[in-house]
C-alpha cells in the first residue's frame, strides 16, 4: 500500500468515534451544554464547508500559516475549504447573519470535526474534533475571563485532576504596539542567525517569534535574553491584560504568565491563553503587572518559563482575542474572543491517568446448554427493568470461555444460569474474584444482587 492511501485511511479513521470513547464524549457534552447554558451561550451548527474566497484576508495576512486550508473544487470557479476552526465558521456565521445588529454580545458555543495541513508538511491532511465557546460584539478581559472560568469548571466536572492543569497566558499586543516588537525581535535573532538551528535561521525574519520555543539549546540561550513583548505594550494592551489576569484571581484561576507564549500563523490577537496538562510553574499575580516592564509584569526572574520547562504537556485547548480576523472576514472591526478545547487531546491526557477507562460491568451473566440461553434473554430484561447493569456473551456455549470473559471485564459477580437452575427458576450467583456462590431464587435476585453491590 502506498504512503498516500496510508495517509488517506488514518485520516478517515481519525473520525471515528469508538464505544471505548464515547463515554467521555457524552460526559462533556452534559457538561459544556448546561453550564454554556447558564452563561448565556447558545448553540450553532455551521457546515463542513467553507467559501474559499472569504478566507482569502486571513491567508494573505498570515493568520493561517499554521493551519493551511485544505480546498476542494466542485467545478471551475467554485472553490471551498473544509472546516479549519468552530472559531472561524460561528464568526463568518456571526458576520453572515448579521447577527452585530441584534443585542450585544452574541454568545455562541459550537463543535465539530476541522481539517488542516501543518506548515510543516502540506501534504499530510489533519483532523481534529473540538468543541468551544466564542464571544462576538466583546472583546474585554472580563469576556476571556469567562470562557476560561466555563472550561476550568467543566475540566474539573468531568474529573480531572486540577493541579495537573496549566493556564498559560500571554499578551501579544495589538496592531499599534506589536509591529515594534517584532520588529525589536526580528532585528536581534538576524544578528545570531548564524548560531540559530536550521528552522530558526529560516524564520528569523518572517517568524521570529518561533525562535523563542524553540527545543535546540542554542536558541534557548537566545531565546532567554531576547526582547520581551511585555515591554512594548501600548497602555490599551497593558490594561486589558491586568484585567484579565485580575480577573483569575478574583477566579482562583491558577495560571502562569509566559512572555515567550505566542501562537504566531493563527487567528489569535492581543491576549492568548491555552489549558494544557502537566503543572510545573508557579502562578504569577495580576498585582505584578502594576509595574508595566517585562520583568514586573512576569513576576521577576523566579517565574520565568522557558520552552524546555513547558516541553512534554499535552495542549488541550488554545483560545484569546479574535477581533483582528473577525475584522479580515468582515471588513469592519468586530470584537470578539474565542477558545476552541481539543476533544482528542483531552482524551489523551485523561488516558494517561487512567481516567478514560471502559466502565467496568458489575454482573456478567453466563449460561450452559440451549433452555438456559433462551430464559437468559427473558433475565437480562429483568435485570434491566431492576436498575442492574450487566454484560452477557450469549454466542459462546463454553461455561469456562465465559467465566474468562467475566474475568478479563473486571465484573465483580457472574451470574450462572445451567439446565437445573433453568428448571428451578433458581441461579447461581459467583464473586469472580474469590469464586464464592450461592444459589437464589430468580424472583430474589435484583433485591440480592442490590444489596451486594451497595457493600
Amino acid at each position: 500500500m502506498s504512503k498516500q492511501k496510508s495517509s488517506e485511511k488514518d485520516i478517515i479513521a481519525s473520525l471515528d468515534r469508538l464505544p471505548a470513547r464515547e463515554e467521555i464524549y457524552e460526559n462533556l457534552q452534559k457538561k459544556f451544554g448546561s453550564l454554556a447554558e447558564y452563561y448565556g451561550f447558545e448553540l450553532i451548527f455551521t457546515p463542513p464547508i467553507e467559501h474559499y474566497r472569504q478566507y482569502l484576508p486571513l491567508i494573505r495576512g498570515g493568520y493561517m500559516d499554521e493551519r493551511i486550508p485544505v480546498q476542494c473544487r466542485c467545478r471551475p470557479g467554485s472553490d471551498y475549504v473544509l472546516r479549519v476552526s468552530g472559531i472561524l465558521s460561528a464568526l463568518r456565521a456571526y458576520i453572515s447573519h448579521k447577527m452585530s445588529d441584534g443585542p450585544q454580545p452574541v454568545k455562541l458555543v459550537f463543535e465539530g470535526d476541522v481539517f488542516f495541513a501543518e506548515s510543516k508538511r502540506e501534504d499530510a491532511i489533519k483532523s481534529r474534533y473540538e468543541c468551544g465557546l466564542l464571544i462576538a460584539g466583546e472583546e474585554g478581559p472580563v469576556a476571556a475571563a469567562e470562557i476560561v472560568q466555563i472550561f476550568w469548571k467543566i475540566l474539573d466536572g468531568i474529573g480531572v485532576d486540577l493541579r495537573e492543569l496549566e493556564l498559560r497566558v500571554n499578551a501579544i499586543g495589538c496592531a499599534s504596539c506589536y509591529p515594534s516588537f517584532r520588529s525589536s525581535l526580528a532585528s536581534y535573532f538576524r544578528s545570531r542567525a548564524s548560531r540559530l538551528c536550521r528552522s530558526c535561521r529560516k524564520a528569523a525574519k518572517s517568524h521570529p517569534v518561533r525562535a523563542l520555543s524553540c527545543a535546540d539549546e542554542k536558541c534557548k540561550m537566545f531565546a532567554k535574553h531576547a526582547p520581551q513583548v511585555l515591554d512594548f505594550l501600548c497602555d490599551q494592551c497593558k490594561k486589558q491584560l491586568r484585567g484579565f489576569l485580575e480577573f483569575l484571581d478574583e477566579l482562583k484561576v491558577p495560571y502562569y504568565l509566559d512572555p515567550r507564549f505566542f501562537r504566531d500563523g493563527l487567528w489569535f490577537n492581543t491576549l492568548i491563553f491555552e489549558f494544557s496538562g502537566k503543572a510545573k510553574e508557579k502562578p504569577v499575580s495580576a498585582v505584578a503587572v502594576e509595574g508595566g516592564g517585562a520583568e514586573d509584569v512576569a513576576g521577576g526572574d523566579n517565574n520565568d518559563v522557558s520552552a524546555e520547562e513547558h516541553e512534554g504537556a499535552i495542549v488541550i485547548g488554545e483560545g484569546g482575542g479574535c477581533t483582528k480576523a473577525a475584522e479580515l472576514l468582515s471588513g469592519k472591526r468586530v470584537e470578539a474572543v474565542g477558545f476552541e478545547l481539543y476533544i482528542d487531546r483531552l482524551i489523551m491526557f485523561l488516558s494517561r491517568r487512567r481516567l478514560v477507562d471502559s466502565k467496568k460491568p458489575m454482573v456478567f451473566l453466563t449460561h450452559l446448554g440451549d433452555l438456559a440461553k433462551r430464559k437468559s434473554l427473558a433475565l437480562m430484561e429483568t435485570l434491566r427493568g431492576g436498575g442492574i447493569e450487566v454484560k452477557e456473551s450469549l454466542g459462546r456455549d463454553s461455561i469456562k470461555s465465559q467465566l474468562k470473559l467475566a474475568e478479563k471485564a473486571e465484573a465483580k459477580f457472574a451470574l450462572i444460569m445451567g439446565q437445573k437452575e433453568a428448571l428451578d427458576d433458581t441461579i447461581i450467583v459467583r464473586e469472580v474474584g474469590s469464586g464464592i456462590q450461592e444459589t437464589i431464587p430468580q424472583e430474589k435476585l435484583i433485591e440480592f444482587l442490590k444489596a451486594k453491590l451497595k457493600k
